[in-house]
């Protein structure tokens, strides 16, 4: 029986995470609901659907060759392939499945790491299990839900603390978990909250060394084998030097690199090539007004009220429920926090608030800081802070019989939150649900009374339930499978093959959904297509909507109509676009649709196919913008002739019948019949790694036209098999296989311990 009553808190803390985690989807995990919001439709379910179904065809989706005339898709850590999770799921669940159970799972993923990072700091059941809710529900972290991988990254925050801790500790598993943990959160698809993760671990480290403080008692959970932790030593934890801490954190964090070399390598040569720069020079910080959601959290707008056209409230806002903010303001008047590094919290706090203007210092001077373009970022940091610092007072908090002069402290503070959540959602227009406001409040005013310490976390805990478990749940924003299941309408019209092209004005309203109702918004998009959807659908399109996009594709998505319509017109066609969604001027295109439709589509009946061969090649100039201006002057006719990188190409060639078979992600072979030497030219994406065989030989691929693949045929060559074999993604895979064979030695030698985890 002792066995049971000391094992049962860590079996019964998971599993009323777990029961929790369903409730809060139940929609989903029983009903027939699905995520939509923001990005989770727009980007995330049409590209990892594509991916999926690339993987079950038996091809690791290198390359993307629908989207955007072609372009890296393995290389972008938001497809998180290297991220195991995802491509397992996929390859073994439908895509919808497989889209729900990332999200849930991750945030089930969330709450245990807290669960277990407490236990082994030493918490009690009680107060792990409130940290644990207030950090997995938190607004920031619910919301998290509709850019996935924010969510996936976010996860791995308290495992990321926990495994060091066990470093810290001398715990011997520590160095693997901590180098495992590290690497799956960077692998997880959101790098920027990884290296976010990986300042805060240093600045805590630095406050344990500067700070050094006793070692705590450990609280006697799970068994006997917490009785012997080694006491913190002069120097160090776990008997050890600071410098061997270090040693050990630094070589974790370079074995987790070591690891993501399988994306990253690709991932530098997508960045030098892409128009990254570009969205990063649009800095966006937090201000005062996104502080306030930490006393009213819809100060900024609640995504279902009418009229609601941003911020993204993933990096918008601090609530994490007005009774967790009376227990931090207690814990600092009582001085209770004595084993939290609670001097971090007011650092992260600045960070996060970018209108102090520290983020812009750190930019100009810390190294990658200017890859932090959101001030937000650190939001999930400091939510995981507050529920780490949350813990601590409850000791005091829980006391059995609290004389009068702390119940008189508690209510005082009780009020004064209250109040000033009362006062700021008054003058912004945005109350919390009153039931949900006054019963939490009455919960917590009740907890200073009860005088028994269970019934007093029993208040306190549901006091947290009704302040932040209401706001959570009416941001867990849903509709129907059929959203996804369904195809739309439009896409009945689309009888033809071809690339899918969006006017400039329907791309910029892509940017806000609009409608009456939330359901009328989403369903509007979905029937105009919006980009990335066609991808959901099997069909291509030209320009796609991504923070991360080659520089020449976008250049020739946006830059090749500015001249003239004559040069546009034979633009469409060279690129293949068969449909144009939008208003256009082109007379001879047919209509689609008829009008009182949402967006005017019309056919375009001539498009080129993606390979063809052309009559005569001329030198480019040095930059894209001139050419077209030349290509437009001139009545260039694309069909006819190109512009090719190597000016020794320059001439004329033989015309040949192209035709591209056996079609693969990674792979294409064309056939070219015909007689003398030929020039092949496509409106698909040139990009290192391509490479082209021709009869059994490597033969150069070229650069046609500034971004695009070509390849010269000499009289008697009629096949060409290009295949993208990028030697980073290569020599990355050799590393990360190398880290994976590291861990299962260190398994096999014993390293890895399961008993070594306290809860």
């Amino acid at each position: 029986m002792r066995k049971v009553r000391e094992f049962s808190p860590n079996v019964l803390g998971p599993l009323a995470l777990a029961l929790l985690v369903v409730l809060f989807y139940w929609k989903v995990i029983f009903g027939h609901s699905i995520f939509v919001f923001v990005d989770a439709s727009r980007f995330f379910y049409p590209l990892w659907k594509w991916g999926g179904e690339a993987l079950k065809q038996g091809w690791i989706p290198l390359w993307n060759p629908d989207a955007q005339f072609g372009t890296p898709y393995f290389a972008d850590p938001q497809m998180a392939y290297a991220y195991p999770p995802v491509p397992i799921f996929y390859l073994l669940f439908p895509p919808l499945a497989a889209f729900a159970a990332l999200t849930i799972l991750h945030h089930f993923w969330a709450l245990l790491g807290f669960w277990v990072f407490a236990r082994h700091q030493g918490f009690s059941a009680r107060a792990s299990f409130l940290g644990s809710f207030v950090f997995g529900f938190s607004l920031h972290v619910v919301c998290s839900s509709w850019t996935p991988v924010a969510l996936m990254t976010i996860s791995w925050i308290p495992w990321i603390f926990f495994t060091v801790e066990k470093v810290c500790r001398g715990e011997k598993s520590g160095f693997l978990f901590l180098s495992i943990a590290w690497a799956m959160q960077l692998a997880a698809g959101y790098p920027v909250l990884t290296y976010l993760t990986t300042l805060a671990v240093g600045m805590h480290l630095l406050w344990r060394i500067t700070t050094n403080p006793p070692q705590p008692p450990f609280f006697k959970v799970g068994s006997n084998r917490n009785r012997n932790k080694p006491p913190l030593k002069k120097g160090g934890w776990g008997g050890f030097s600071h410098v061997v801490l270090l040693e050990k954190v630094f070589a974790a964090g370079f074995i987790a690199i070591f690891y993501n070399l399988v994306w990253g390598l690709s991932f530098a040569e997508l960045f030098k090539l892409s128009n990254y720069e570009n969205g990063a020079s649009r800095f966006q910080d937090l201000g005062w007004l996104d502080f306030a959601t930490l006393l009213s959290p819809f100060d900024q707008g609640h995504p279902l009220m009418s009229g609601y056209h941003g911020p993204h409230y993933w990096v918008s806002t601090y609530f994490v429920g007005l009774p967790t903010l009376c227990l931090l303001i207690w814990g600092a008047l009582r001085l209770a926090y004595r084993k939290t590094p609670w001097g971090l919290l007011p650092l992260l706090l600045v960070l996060s608030l970018g209108v102090l203007g520290l983020s812009t210092l750190l930019r100009s001077f810390f190294p990658g800081y200017s890859l932090v373009i959101h001030s937000g970022y650190w939001l999930a940091l400091v939510i995981f802070w507050m529920a780490w610092m949350s813990m601590e007072p409850l000791r005091d908090f829980t006391v059995k019989n609290p004389d009068a002069k702390n119940t008189l402290l508690w209510a005082g503070i009780v009020v004064g939150v209250f109040f000033a959540s009362f006062l700021t959602s008054y003058f912004t227009h945005a109350p919390m649900p009153f039931a949900a406001f006054i019963g939490s409040l009455a919960l917590a005013v009740l907890a200073s009374a009860v005088r028994h310490p269970g019934l007093r976390w029993g208040a306190l805990a549901l006091a947290v339930v009704f302040s932040l478990g209401s706001a959570a749940s009416s941001l867990n924003i849903l509709l129907d499978r059929s959203y996804y299941e369904i195809p739309p309408s439009t896409l009945a019209l689309l009888t033809k093959p071809g690339r899918i092209f969006f006017t400039p004005p329907l791309l910029q309203e892509a940017v806000i959904l609009q409608g009456d109702t939330m359901e009328q918004a989403y369903e509007a998009a979905k029937e105009k297509m919006y980009p990335n959807w066609p991808l959901a659908f099997g069909r291509e399109e030209a320009p796609m909507y991504n923070t991360l996009q080659l520089k020449n594709s976008f250049e020739w998505t946006f830059n090749a109509f500015r001249y003239s319509l004559g040069h546009s017109r034979e633009v469409l066609d060279y690129l293949g676009i068969r449909y144009v969604f939008g208003r256009n001027e082109f007379e001879d295109f047919t209509k689609v649709n008829s009008g009182g439709t949402l967006v005017e589509i019309t056919e375009n009946t001539t498009p080129m196919p993606r390979w063809f061969s052309v009559k005569k090649a001329v030198p480019e100039g040095p930059a894209l913008d001139a050419d077209f201006a030349r290509a437009a002057r001139n009545h260039m006719d694309y069909s006819e002739a190109c512009f090719v990188e190597d000016a020794s190409l320059q001439g004329r060639y033989e015309r040949r019948s192209v035709k591209s078979q056996g079609s693969s992600p990674n792979q294409l072979r064309i056939t070219a019949e015909g007689k003398g030497k030929a020039l092949i030219v496509s409106s698909e994406t040139v990009y290192p790694g391509w490479r082209a065989d021709v009869n059994g030989k490597d033969r150069a691929v070229e650069t046609v036209n500034h971004s695009f693949r070509g390849v010269v045929l000499n009289d008697g060559e009629t096949q060409a098999t290009f295949t993208f074999e990028p030697l980073s993604f290569r020599l990355g895979l050799f590393c990360a296989l190398v880290v994976c064979g590291l861990w299962v030695f260190m398994v096999l030698q014993g390293t890895w311990n399961p008993r070594e985890i306290n809860g």
